[in-house]
């Protein structure tokens, strides 16, 4: 009897006359039916957690905003409710696919481990997680970095661990540090010393992972007389006096800029003298420099905006890190000083005005809050006494955190996460006495002794300072290692 051969071999053959071609094409439409089979039925597999990107990390100020990645697209209100973080982080919850963004409001405190965890939330189909989530990451330590002060230490860098008290000196003996900074990320300090006078200062720059010190800028032709480092710790700009007049006689201040750590420093050639301080913009892509009557922003990179001027204003003290608001310096007909808030909007804000002088300032990462150094003239001695004031430029008020009588100097820093701030209490020496070996103030004043003291910074729109108390150290300059 004859049979009846099956239609798929035939219909196979009549297009696929080899066996190879035949069995490649009997596969491929298995798997064709296989893949219907699953999206007709769906993926039963159990929802999970893929990857989070903060998973065993450490965390700095910088960093804001903690993913998680699942399987497949989840229910953003079961994540919501299911997920834990101790100790708590406030923030906002965005979803983007099988990805969800927690972004916190303010940074992470420093000094804690953070656990992170995930059971019980649901896909967008209903199906629950199987397999519960655990995650951590830490914040860095609490490190304060400083000059000392202690005759036997004077003028060698320092760092100070707040979580393990210990103090490790990171300068050799016999040279003096007059200015240091760290970059953003905590890994290199930055740093002006030398074995003999202020004329012969040289910059370096210290691994602080590596222990290792790398001299970036000698004085050779040059006295180096200030210096400022991007965000990022690429950009380093150094302000040089040239021993050596030019061939009409004059003698003018120049700016050497370093753009990458791979490159040499070279001239920036400007259009008008340095007039005085200046400040790298967060974007790295413009220098705003004070020359004479106003502020002019030079652009350090192709695509940055064109050369500008801010005639009424003379000196930046800081801008915030996101870019959104700097300080900024006028000096008025009547003497006075005023401090100005500008957004980058364009909008401007005045919130402070004094007879004397305004130093260094420093924003607070979340609030609306300007901390700065102010120096008020005595109507009856006519001397200057410092004190550090919280500016609240949205709800026009600020608190005095502490003064100092004359002739105590004052300098300070806020920590990265802003919860910590730390002064120090400066004591010159008397006049007629002097000390080369001294460490120096911001102004140049060398200091026989200080004391450095802590205080927590809570913020709710106005900060709030409590527990404060004195470290055993002291430093004539103080700075976070973020």
């Amino acid at each position: 009897m004859n049979r009846i051969p099956a239609l798929g071999p035939i219909w196979l053959a009549r297009w696929f006359p080899q066996p190879l071609d035949r069995w490649v094409a009997g596969i491929s439409l298995c798997s064709f039916a296989v893949g219907i089979l699953l999206v007709l039925l769906g993926n039963h597999a159990a929802p999970y957690v893929q990857d989070f990107n903060w998973q065993q990390q450490r965390v700095g100020a910088q960093d804001l905003q903690m993913v998680l990645t699942f399987n497949r697209p989840m229910d953003p209100d079961s994540i919501e409710a299911h997920l834990e973080v101790q100790p708590p982080l406030p923030g906002r919850m965005r979803k983007l696919g099988r990805r969800f963004f927690w972004t916190l409001s303010s940074p992470a405190p420093y000094g804690q481990t953070y656990r992170v965890q995930l059971q019980g939330a649901v896909d967008e189909r209903g199906q629950v997680m199987v397999r519960p989530f655990e995650g951590e990451f830490r914040t860095p330590d609490r490190q304060l970095l400083g000059i000392a002060t202690e005759p036997a230490q004077a003028g060698r860098l320092f760092l100070y661990n707040l979580e393990t008290q210990s103090t490790t000196l990171l300068t050799p003996a016999g040279m003096k540090v007059t200015q240091m900074q760290p970059s953003a990320d905590g890994r290199y300090v930055y740093y002006f010393a030398t074995a003999t006078t202020l004329q012969q200062q040289d910059l370096y720059r210290l691994n602080l992972e590596e222990q290792s010190i790398q001299l970036l800028l000698d004085h050779q032709g040059y006295q180096n007389l200030r210096f400022q480092v991007s965000p990022t710790g690429e950009l380093v700009v150094v302000e040089r006096m040239p021993l050596q007049r030019d061939p009409l006689g004059l003698v003018e201040p120049q700016l050497w800029v370093q753009k990458t750590h791979r490159d040499p420093f070279q001239l920036l050639r400007l259009d008008t003298a340095v007039g005085g301080d200046f400040f790298i913009s967060p974007d790295e892509r413009s220098l705003l420099i004070s020359q004479g009557q106003g502020v002019g922003i030079v652009p350090l990179h192709p695509r940055a905006a064109a050369e500008s001027f801010l005639a009424q204003f003379g000196q930046t003290l800081a801008i915030r890190p996101d870019g959104r608001f700097g300080a900024l310096l006028r000096f008025n007909p009547d003497y006075t000083c005023s401090l100005w808030i500008v957004s980058n909007t364009g909008n401007s804000q005045e919130i402070l005005v004094v007879e004397g002088s305004i130093g260094v300032g420093a924003f607070s990462p979340a609030a609306p809050v300007f901390y700065s150094l102010v120096n008020k003239i005595d109507p009856e001695t006519y001397t200057e006494f410092p004190q550090l004031l919280a500016m609240n430029w949205e709800e026009d008020r600020q608190i005095e955190v502490v003064r100092a009588e004359y002739p105590t100097g004052l300098d300070f820093s806020l920590a990265p996460d802003g919860r910590t701030l730390a002064y120090t209490l400066l004591q010159p020496f008397q006049e007629g006495v002097s000390d080369p070996s001294a460490p120096l103030s911001r102004s140049g004043q060398a200091i026989a002794s200080s004391e450095v003291w802590l205080l927590d910074v809570e913020e709710d729109g106005q900060p709030i300072f409590s527990s404060r108390r004195r470290l055993l150290l002291g430093s004539s300059t103080l700075a976070w290692i973020p």
